[in-house]
């Protein structure tokens, strides 16, 4: 059935970043008649009828392949006139979560078979009046911009009251709509959180950001009831009554713990006596006795303006993942009743878990937890520093996922669709989806490959298989177009391309962003995920049925004997890192395990399984990459299984037992100069040991 056949995409009269934008347009219908409602925007909507919350959030997507959402909203409306009201924000920059497109809205009301209402001429905008509109400080760079919201300057203009608006302006925008290919987030209020720590505060200095002020601060604790309450063991909120923060000094503060790593919108129930400033910082740890809301440029908070009375209040048009809340009111009197995260979550049914065994079961719930953590509208790398949808990451998160949720694959599809629809000029896909980056991880693009051998693997969709296979091969020719007189691939030594493929020395890629062209080297990670994926893609086409495409055949057998000439070391039993000149540098974990799982050097494979568990001079594998380890180990046969999973014991106990989530590294919240995340999706390998390999066993 065609849909918008009536409507236009509008806007307001000027586009500028980080614009928040107001639309409003009145429809009659009958009550009687299904009432349906079609809504896509750049670049995110939240959806009102009559003055009533229906969702909020667009799909994330591209600007030649716009997604749209379809909405019952029957419920919402009554006999006669009805108000449709939406406000929007447009991102306006390119980042790591967003590819810049035209700013618009386009919907399309249709009740008793007739569209009633359709974004156009009649369609009416305006600047939203509380969000501040226009650049401010950036969360992070993959994020891009916080916000400011003022209550004061809020209005009736859901549902009544609509001053300032004008018609809306004609967007031409040229782009094939597609429904959205998922189920839409499901929102929780969740249960109480508790109040771990208040009192007042005194700023010192003047800082470019809120973050950074309050993050800087110096803060004073107070008890609850040296704060005028009852004694409370453990406070909780939601509070009718509410907990009283009252001081002389320039400010009170509540520190807030959610429970859990959380994602959702922000949510805040306050009473104030007078105007005042408001903000909350938002992390995952408070190891600085505080949230560390500041990192490096990083501007880990939002700001609000409380008008005088009680403000009740939720954003949402940013998503925000943390753990911890802590709300400074510049103000020496307030009464907090609630502060929390609208929890915003991915409907996935998960498959009974089968683990008995106590400390194992712990680490597997906190798995399960940190991949839910980082499903939404696609795979996120973390909630809380980045919401970036990276190929290898997520390729670990389908693999992990299959697995842990029922119907995983249609999730991982549509993912993988979205990641098809990055790919560049080069061949090779995108940093991140959908997004567009001055640079991009090589190696990345051959997980991509990986992902969708694996994905035919647990779902047998033949069909989709198809969809991603000119992609792939694309991807796979762009690889063996490099392939240079010694049978290798390079370095890519452009400047546009990151060479890393672990977060260890020698193995990251060095300079992410540099000015200069790499001189002539040869990376053994590089050329053996190439390998993998050629290995695994033909057996994934032979076994959908699917013809190879031409010129990847026949590759193989060239690619490994110049593999074990360059790279392998005979007098250590390893493989080599990198080598320039002609000299060898470097051994890994990572390096020996990919051979492994390249079938290189199979008349050693007991020595190579030997000096990956028990040579420690091997660079070790980050979390990202164990996954690559316990795969070598297991090619040795089912008795090195104790090995894996008291490796898993080993590395992921502690923090299993410290945290509810999986961190990024080892490091935690100190790597990454202090930005290290708490929650990272591509850390729960143990879900997927223990759900296949390990099943019955642990």
């Amino acid at each position: 059935m065609p849909v918008f056949t009536q409507s236009r995409w509008v806007w307001l009269s000027e586009s500028r970043v980080n614009q928040y934008a107001d639309f409003i347009q009145d429809f009659h219908c009958s009550s009687e008649d299904g009432t349906e409602l079609r809504i896509s925007a750049d670049t995110n909507y939240a959806l009102y009828i009559n003055g009533k919350f229906v969702y909020a959030g667009q799909y994330p997507d591209y600007p030649h392949y716009k997604v749209y959402d379809t909405f019952d909203i029957g419920s919402f409306c009554r006999e006669g006139k009805n108000r449709l009201a939406v406000r929007c924000s447009y991102v306006g920059e390119d980042t790591s979560t967003y590819a810049r497109e035209e700013a618009g809205l386009l919907f399309e009301v249709v009740s008793g078979g007739a569209v009633v209402a359709a974004s156009g001429a009649s369609t009416l905008s305006r600047e939203d009046r509380a969000y501040r509109s226009g650049a401010v400080e950036k969360i992070s760079p993959q994020l891009g911009f916080t916000y400011h919201y003022d209550s004061r300057a809020e209005d009736g203009w859901l549902n009544g009251d609509a001053q300032g608006f004008t018609p809306a302006r004609l967007v031409e925008k040229n782009c094939a709509m597609a429904e959205r290919p998922i189920e839409r987030l499901v929102l929780r209020k969740g249960g109480s959180v508790g109040v771990c720590a208040q009192g007042e505060f005194r700023t010192e200095g003047e800082y470019p950001t809120a973050a950074e002020t309050v993050y800087n601060s110096f803060l004073r604790h107070r008890t609850l009831a040296g704060l005028g309450n009852a004694f409370e063991l453990r406070p909780q909120l939601p509070s009718a009554a509410g907990y009283r923060l009252q001081t002389d000094a320039e400010g009170v503060y509540a520190l807030v713990d959610l429970g859990e790593e959380a994602a959702g919108w922000l949510s805040l129930d306050l009473e104030v006596d007078r105007d005042a400033p408001v903000v909350v910082a938002f992390g995952e740890h408070t190891r600085d006795l505080r949230v560390r809301s500041f990192i490096e440029g990083r501007n880990f908070a939002v700001t609000y303006f409380a008008k005088k009375g009680r403000n009740v209040w939720t954003d949402r048009l940013r998503r925000i993942g943390c753990r911890y809340l802590q709300i400074f009111v510049f103000a020496p009197n307030a009464v907090l009743h609630d502060l929390r995260l609208l929890r915003t979550e991915y409907p996935a049914e998960e498959i009974p878990c089968t683990v008995r065994d106590g400390l194992r079961r712990r680490i597997y719930t906190n798995g399960v937890r940190t991949l839910r953590a980082c499903m939404h509208e696609h795979y996120e790398d973390c909630p809380w520093r980045e919401q970036a949808l990276y190929a290898m990451d997520s390729r670990n998160q389908m693999l992990f996922g299959y697995t842990v949720f029922r119907d995983a694959g249609r999730y991982a599809q549509a993912n993988l669709r979205l990641m098809s629809h990055g790919l560049r000029k080069d061949g090779l896909l995108e940093l991140c989806f959908p997004a567009r980056v001055g640079i991009t991880i090589p190696a990345f693009s051959l997980y991509f490959v990986l992902a969708v051998a694996e994905n035919y693997r647990y779902t047998q969709d033949a069909a989709f298989f198809r969809e991603m296979q000119p992609t792939a091969e694309t991807i796979l020719r762009s690889f063996l177009s490099r392939v240079d007189a010694g049978g290798l691939v390079p370095t890519l030594p452009e400047e546009e391309y990151w060479n890393f493929y672990e977060w260890r020395q020698g193995l990251d890629g060095g300079l992410i962003f540099r000015d200069f062209r790499l001189p002539l080297q040869y990376d053994s990670c590089l050329n053996l995920l190439l390998l993998i994926a050629l290995q695994r893609w033909e057996r994934a086409c032979a076994s959908a049925g699917v013809r190879q495409g031409a010129g990847l055949s026949d590759v193989q057998g060239g690619l490994r004997a110049a593999i074990e000439s360059t790279f392998f070391d005979a007098e250590r039993c390893v493989y080599a890192d990198t080598v320039k000149e002609g000299k060898k540098e470097g051994a890994s974990q990572l390096s020996v395990a990919l051979a492994l799982a390249a079938g290189c050097g199979e008349e050693k494979r007991g020595e190579l399984i030997s000096s990956l568990a028990d040579d420690a001079s091997l660079t070790p594998v980050t979390l990202g990459n164990k996954l690559w380890v316990y795969e070598a180990f297991l090619l040795g046969g089912e008795q090195n299984l104790p090995l894996v999973l008291e490796d898993i014991d080993r590395t992921f106990a502690e923090m299993a037992c410290r945290d509810t989530t999986l961190y990024e590294t080892d490091g935690g919240a100190d790597d990454f100069a202090l930005a290290g995340s708490l929650c990272h999706g591509w850390s729960a390998v143990a879900c997927y040991i223990y759900n296949t390999v390990a099943k019955g066993k642990v």
